[in-house]
């Protein structure tokens, strides 16, 4: 009866920010696809001012499409000021994805949100 103690799963949210930098950095300096980009931190913000300590991890605009590479989608549609430039005539089946890592205080565990679309929604939403 007096084992060790058995660890319930969860994570406070000072171990969720630690492993967090730790990725990032990790992520940093192993050879990860170049076509994939980086990890970051997203500081919340508390009455305007941007928190360090509380915020999330962000994968964001992985893009896939069959038979094209990231390298290869990023040279065809970004225009000069970073902005997606989505050309309406492309027939690439190309799919954006986005993933975000939240600290859950609810049930003191991470949380992987993820968000994919396929570039026609995304030109046809944002060009109104």
């Amino acid at each position: 009866m007096g084992g060790s103690p058995v660890w319930d799963g969860t994570l406070s949210p000072d171990s969720f920010n630690t492993s967090a930098a730790a990725l990032v950095k990790r992520w940093k300096e192993i050879e990860v696809d170049d076509s994939l980009p980086e990890w970051t931190w997203k500081p919340c913000s508390k009455l305007g001012v941007p928190s360090e300590v509380e915020g999330y991890l962000a994968l964001e605009r992985v893009y896939r499409s069959c038979g094209t590479s990231q390298e290869q989608i990023e040279e065809m549609k970004f225009d000069g000021a970073g902005d997606v430039a989505w050309v309406e005539s492309s027939s690439d089946n190309v799919h954006v994805y986005d993933f975000h890592a939240v600290y859950s205080f609810s049930y003191k565990v991470p949380v992987l949100y993820f968000r994919g679309y396929h570039t026609s929604m995304w030109a046809a939403t944002n060009s109104r």
